[in-house]
């Protein structure tokens, strides 16, 4: 009887199983079309027909035959139709799962080898279990395979294939169209008459109409051929493990074996994809080979064909791919090989030729093939070329199909991934130490399969820290700005952190008690040193200022070019190398603030002998305080040139230490009046100037009751301090108390050479007070004598208006 077994008459067990596996229903939904109804031979042949058509995979019909007793009563064979929703085309692929009794599919799984395969394990193909699967269309039979004829099981047509769980399918690809398919199971020859049942048991039967975009393949089956009874041992010889190839472990592997077969021969294995891939697609086959058999130039051994049903794409050896550079093959390493077919294909075979006559082991480890969208391109100038700076990062650009995505390692292989970005976003570096390679391969979005990885090298600028003085002081009023802070290398920046903040400009002004980081530049990529130098800055309230004063000296000009003193001290040797001036003078010359330690040279003193910059004498300066100019803040000894110019002890300019940005200035000299100026002198660029050859009245202090021209005297259109101070106080006198005439007498008497004591001595030579004039003697009486020019001094100053000897108006305009 036949009994037609549908959906409605199960409902609800279908139901119950629907929601049992309703995860792979949706994982499934998309790819694969289940049969869905079935007719068996008889109910009574048949255990749990619809598990047959549940779209469950881990579920099954049993189909039993039975032999019969003798004469064939009660034998009977079995059957289970399977129907699919609609009419599949020609060429349509289609999968049934089974498992026989006894082991026939691990033999039929060889393919063209599958009748020695029996043999080997004890299998007889017409025996004790034979089935039979038909491809239907309708009630026509388009397509028929039969176990004992292992050769129909071989074909591009039908053939037994296995998943990665070692569970077997037949694929089925008829010419036609077709729209079930029929699955019969049988007892053989050998077992009739003895009553005995064989189990077959039917999974389900799909087909693909939407193939996934992953690139894993499904199943795999082997052939081999050249091979003889007497030669096959699958202990060594043929495939073994060949589910190995197809899992999801990268390590896994089957092996093709000849073992030490000496003749000629070749063994395949085939992997599966459901549906045909992309024309842009990459297929990348990992294999692994012994270096003994590498040194016979195996690769022309070893042959990949891809095909598309049974249109074969391409038909390449190793030793093509090879001379394509795309890879070094090591004995004895897993090496991954692109294979780039340029038509959709949906399997590929591996075929792997003997050496005739060699008596090592020939072995091939096939680690399996993966389906992947090409491998990324490198089009982006700045990756090419891709250069980024210690301690920085740079975005790294590929190319590939925005249906992809871009995987970035940090290996060519295995490795750690680094990120994963859509097509055409970049890849942004982590922070870069030195030279590095880093690796991008393309995925299709939601697939674990990824093409071979393309390197893209980094080369990284590494920049020496700045080096220089870690705390630096500045002058708070001297305008410093970030480009005075000093370091030993040029091309150096500032930042307000150790790491990252702000930069500063070379323009800004410092600010007190300020961290500056430096950060040196390389001029030709820009890169920055990833460690910063570290510069505290002060800015101090008192600093180094350079005086740039202008003197002339009355007694000094006697007899001399307009403008220009003489010398006469200098050339006679008279002046200390120790600045002279001290409170023991007079109080007015108390040094303050560090100033009375000067000394010089004759080196110094003779440098310049015989122009305008010669040395005349030592000078006082005083700086005054800008609130009170009676205050003295600092004073200094210098020494006066010639012209006017007022320079350092040392030769150089007058650079003065500890200065406030605003003071007075006032000029003293041991026997001239001094000066002060009555402006305050506010210093710019470190440096204040002040010419007392020039000053306007207006600008020289003067005390109660006298103005500014009462301050110096104007020599040949040139303000001069006023000679005659001899006894160092603060008036010219002629006659009358504390005269300055006396200071003469007392000098020229007490001269160690005047032994008679005469006042009319003319060779008291030497550095004294009285030597108004400054050629280097004291003369009280005679020719051109102090005596007189100090009286004419008293009776032409200005306010002297009756030219008196004994005027005793005559003051120093500096505050006391």
């Amino acid at each position: 009887m036949i009994l037609k077994i549908t959906p409605n008459r199960l409902k609800t067990l279908i139901f119950l199983a629907f929601f049992a596996f309703l995860p792979l229903l949706q994982l499934q939904a998309q790819t694969r079309v289940y049969a869905n109804s079935a007719t068996v031979s008889n109910a009574a042949h048949i255990d749990n027909a619809t598990n047959a058509y549940d779209s469950n995979l881990t579920t099954f019909a049993n189909v039993r035959a039975n032999s019969g007793v003798a004469l064939g009563v009660g034998a009977y064979n079995g059957y289970i139709e399977l129907q699919f929703p609609s009419t599949l085309p020609a060429n349509t692929i289609s999968y049934v799962k089974i498992e026989t009794e006894d082991d026939l599919l691990n033999s039929l799984l060889g393919g063209s080898l599958g009748e020695l395969l029996a043999d080997v394990l004890g299998v007889v193909l017409t025996g004790s279990q034979e089935f039979t699967v038909q491809a239907k269309n309708n009630t026509t039979i388009v397509l028929q395979g039969d176990s004992q004829d292992a050769g129909e099981f071989a074909t591009d047509r039908m053939r037994i294939v296995v998943d990665d769980a070692g569970d077997f399918y037949v694929m089925i690809t008829p010419d036609q169209a077709y729209n079930r398919i029929r699955i019969t199971n049988r007892t053989g020859g050998s077992l009739l008459g003895l009553g005995t049942v064989k189990n077959l048991s039917v999974y389900d039967a799909y087909y693909v109409t939407a193939p996934a975009n992953c690139g894993q393949p499904v199943f795999t089956s082997f052939s081999a051929s050249g091979l003889n009874l007497d030669l096959i041992d699958l202990g060594t010889n043929g495939v073994q493990n060949p589910e190995n190839a197809i899992d999801a472990d990268p390590d896994n592997f089957s092996t093709l074996s000849f073992g030490v077969l000496g003749v000629a021969g070749a063994i395949e294995q085939t992997v599966y994809f459901e549906g045909s891939s992309l024309s842009t697609d990459e297929f990348t086959l990992r294999m692994r080979l012994t270096g003994t058999i590498l040194d016979l130039n195996l690769a022309n051994n070893i042959n990949v064909r891809s095909y598309n049903g049974a249109t074969l794409v391409q038909d390449v050896t190793l030793s093509t791919l090879l001379s394509l550079n795309l890879l070094n093959l090591n004995g004895g390493e897993i090496t991954s090989i692109p294979l780039t077919p340029g038509a959709p294909v949906d399997r590929i075979t591996l075929e792997f030729e003997s050496f005739v006559g060699l008596s090592v082991s020939q072995n091939l480890d096939f680690f399996g093939i993966t389906r992947t969208a090409a491998q990324p391109e490198i089009t982006d100038v700045d990756t090419q070329d891709a250069r980024g700076c210690e301690g920085g990062t740079v975005d790294l650009y590929a190319d590939t199909d925005p249906a992809n995505e871009l995987r970035w390692y940090d290996a060519e292989e295995d490795g750690n991934l680094l990120a994963t970005v859509a097509a055409g976003d970049p890849f942004t570096t982590p922070t870069l130490t030195a030279d590095v390679t880093y690796y991008v391969a393309v995925a299709r979005i939601g697939c674990t399969e990824e093409s071979l990885r393309v390197a893209v090298d980094v080369t990284v600028t590494s920049v020496a820290t700045p080096s220089g003085t870690a705390t630096q002081e500045f002058c708070a009023y001297g305008g410093f700005t970030v480009s005075d802070i000093a370091v030993n290398e040029s091309n150096v920046v500032f930042y307000d952190q150790a790491t990252g903040g702000a930069q500063f400009l070379d323009t800004d002004a410092l600010t007190d008690a300020t961290v500056y980081y430096a950060a040196q530049v390389d001029a030709l990529t820009n890169c920055e040193s990833v460690t910063r130098f570290a510069i505290t800055v002060n800015l101090n309230d008192l600093c180094d200022v350079t005086l740039n004063v202008k003197v002339l000296l009355q007694g000094a000009l006697y007899n001399s070019t307009p403008g220009v003193m003489r010398d006469n001290l200098r050339t006679q040797g008279l002046i200390p190398l120790n600045q002279p001036y001290s409170s023991a003078l007079n109080s007015r010359f108390t040094q303050v603030n560090g100033g009375g330690t000067e000394t010089t040279t004759n080196t110094v003193l003779n440098a310049n002998s015989g122009t305008n910059d010669a040395i005349v004498d030592w000078i006082f300066i005083e700086i005054r305080d800008a609130a009170n100019s009676q205050t003295v803040f600092k004073t200094v000894s210098a020494l006066l040139q010639r012209d006017g110019d007022v320079i350092a002890s040392d030769g150089s300019s007058l650079r003065v230490t500890g200065l406030p940005e605003t003071f007075y200035i006032a000029v003293k000299h041991r026997n001239h009046f001094g000066a002060m100026g009555s402006q305050l002198l506010t210093v710019l660029n470190g440096e204040v100037a002040l010419d007392f050859t020039t000053i306007d009245t207006a600008d020289l202090f003067s005390l109660s009751g006298f103005t500014g021209a009462n301050a110096m005297v104007t020599v040949s259109g040139v303000k001069a301090l006023y000679a005659g101070n001899a006894n160092y106080d603060n008036k010219v006198k002629y006659d009358g108390a504390a005269n300055d005439r006396q200071v003469l007498a007392g000098q020229v008497l007490s001269h160690p050479s005047n032994t008679n004591q005469v006042l009319n001595f003319s060779s008291a030579t030497g550095y004294y007070s009285g030597d108004v004039n400054m050629d280097g003697k004291v003369l009280y009486d005679g020719a051109s004598n102090e005596r007189l020019i100090i009286q004419n001094i008293v009776i032409t100053y200005p306010l002297n208006t009756s030219g008196l000897n004994n005027y005793n108006g005559m003051v120093e305009q500096i505050p006391q």
